[in-house]
């Protein structure tokens, strides 16, 4: 084992430019091609100067992290992932897999990537594809950044399977769970959209409902609750620009629905003024005209 840690330390010059790199609790690293993985070992190969080269097995409890190093083309993909196809999203997915619940793996960074893009692509179809994705993430993520991420992915896909109960029941608990404010703003976004669906349901199944006192004063709560957690980072987190804006445009939604058109038009406007350089401010631009201009 000391050889094998000698070789490591004097090796890391000479194959600076190998593909992985292992790096031990020790604090020690070094360059090598890793031929396998598993909980207990890892095996790689360590290419001397003169193109020589010497495989060797080390235990895991002596392994700190493995940073993998890219494949060809995988790093265009990693920076690029939210206009990547979900077909191709799949296949790093599914290549990367078995190093999910290692520390640092890249995986659930392609899982998020690839439900978004299955939710994008085809919601209804995708869906549950997106849950199974996400649901393995949860459960085998190293970094609690990565479940978190894949939690409120979950919601999304709870959503687009119309499964509203559930999204908002464990949306209120992720709620409960945490103090982090963009957390916190993401969750009252999606327990804005799954009222919002419902609010739709709603409304289809009784056209009627202003004129129903039974229906009425749930379907004017549920209204209201979706405004204000659709305005509550434009309200209380200004400065997250994006997240406020996002806010605005889909409450502008909402009053449209709701046949509310000067809200619906004072929110495009406040959106404009307010919040000029983000990517919702054309969104915005646009649903103005469409307000100002009806067919």
């Amino acid at each position: 084992m000391k050889r094998a840690l000698l070789i490591l330390a004097c090796c890391f010059a000479a194959n600076a430019q190998s593909q992985d790199v292992i790096h031990l609790k020790t604090g020690e690293s070094s360059a090598c091609e890793i031929e396998a993985v598993t909980d207990n070992i890892v095996i790689f190969l360590l290419r001397g100067p003169g193109g020589g080269s010497a495989k060797r097995t080390l235990p895991m409890d002596r392994v700190d992290y493995i940073e993998f190093g890219f494949e060809q083309g995988e790093e265009a993909v990693l920076k690029d992932l939210e206009n990547i196809s979900a077909a191709i999203l799949e296949t790093w997915w599914e290549f990367h897999f078995g190093n999910l619940h290692r520390p640092r793996s890249r995986t659930a960074v392609y899982g998020i990537a690839f439900a978004n893009a299955l939710l994008k692509e085809d919601p209804e179809t995708g869906a549950a594809r997106a849950l199974s994705v996400l649901d393995r993430i949860i459960e085998r993520a190293w970094a609690e950044e990565d479940k978190s991420l894949a939690r409120q992915g979950r919601l999304r896909a709870l959503i687009a399977s119309g499964d509203l109960d559930t999204a908002v029941g464990e949306a209120q608990i992720l709620q409960g769970e945490t103090e982090d404010p963009d957390l916190s703003i993401e969750v009252k976004f999606l327990l804005a959209e799954a009222d919002f669906a419902q609010l739709k349901a709603l409304e289809e199944e009784h056209p009627r409902w202003i004129d129903d006192d039974e229906v009425r004063p749930g379907r004017n709560a549920l209204y209201h609750r979706i405004v204000d957690q659709y305005l509550w980072p434009h309200l209380f987190h200004a400065t997250r620009e994006e997240a406020a804006a996002r806010g605005l445009l889909s409450a502008a939604g909402v009053y449209e629905f709701a046949a509310e058109t000067e809200l619906a038009r004072a929110a495009c406007e406040d959106l404009i003024n307010l919040y000029p350089t983000t990517s919702f401010a054309a969104p915005a631009k646009e649903r103005l005209e469409s307000l100002s201009n009806p067919e």
